[in-house]
């Protein structure tokens, strides 16, 4: 009986944890960040390498970017993450950015040549202003648009319905920002780590880089390679939480504890575990301890 259980196991880890005595048991590829168990499942692998993955909670649909062999470029596409359905977006090239405005829904997406916005109805992104900015990143964070212009690699908020840009601090060779729910902007550039408490007052954070933030209630996450930080703006310290077993091209936050993230052509989904069971190996048992 034992060895039909072990047969069945798609993934077994933190066995040198527990010393041998603790496995975990399941029917799809389980996997453990810090103290929680997700199931994994594979969304698409059917765009190359896709990137900048962007989230609608109110659509349950995710967006991204990927290279488009048909136009030679950077392109858009979908992926539903009940339904699998997925497609392509038309109506842009040199896609850089992805964003979603979670109150509204609404999908924008950055170019060499300014700011576009999804329209549903025709499936298409069509563009409507900053013309003359070359947009590396997006960000919208309580109705708020925010952009790095790939020109000179500083930050700009969006005004006027996406008419105008006001600098935003005097920060210059940015690669990597955010901006979490109280306005605190963390970003990297080539001094290092930096948040911006209400995106003024400067705090070097100590660790060396960050190549993805996640905005997780009232504060900032910080993805080192695989190792994940909590960051706290006011002191300037990075807590390590947790850590990886993969090191994404992209990463965001969906539903419910749901992590959605990609490596080059594939874009997975975690789902939280919300029970399981767990056993304790003797050798000549096998005896359930918890629940």
């Amino acid at each position: 009986m034992f060895s039909v259980i072990l047969y069945n196991v798609l993934l077994i880890f933190a066995v040198h944890e527990v010393r041998g005595k603790s496995i975990f048991v399941a029917d799809d590829y389980v996997v453990r960040i810090g103290s929680r168990l997700y199931r994994r499942e594979l969304l698409t692998s059917l765009y190359s390498g896709a990137k900048e993955l962007a989230y609608d909670p109110l659509s349950r649909r995710l967006y991204f970017m990927h290279m488009d062999p048909l136009i030679q470029n950077s392109g858009r596409a979908f992926v539903n993450i009940d339904t699998m359905t997925h497609g392509k977006i038309d109506g842009i090239r040199y896609n850089k950015a992805t964003a979603v405005d979670e109150r509204t829904g609404d999908v924008y997406f950055g170019s060499e040549n300014g700011l576009y916005k999804y329209d549903s109805g025709s499936n298409t992104a069509v563009d409507i202003g900053l013309y003359n900015i070359n947009i590396l990143k997006l960000v919208i964070r309580n109705g708020e648009m925010y952009l790095i212009d790939a020109d000179d690699h500083m930050l700009y908020r969006v005004m006027d319905n996406a008419t105008a840009v006001t600098k935003v601090g005097e920060w210059k060779t940015v690669m990597q920002f955010d901006v979490d729910n109280g306005k605190n902007c963390h970003f990297v550039n080539m001094s290092g780590v930096f948040c911006a408490r209400n995106r003024y007052e400067v705090n070097k954070i100590d660790i060396d880089t960050v190549h993805h933030y996640i905005v997780e209630k009232d504060y900032a996450l910080a993805i080192n390679w695989d190792t994940i930080y909590k960051i706290d703006c006011d002191n300037g310290t990075a807590e390590r939480i947790g850590q990886l077993y993969f090191a994404p091209s992209s990463i965001v936050l969906g539903n419910d504890g749901d992590i959605m993230y990609s490596i080059d052509d594939e874009i997975y989904l975690l789902r939280p575990m919300t029970h399981y069971y767990l056993y304790v190996i003797r050798r000549r048992s096998i005896n359930k301890e918890h629940q």
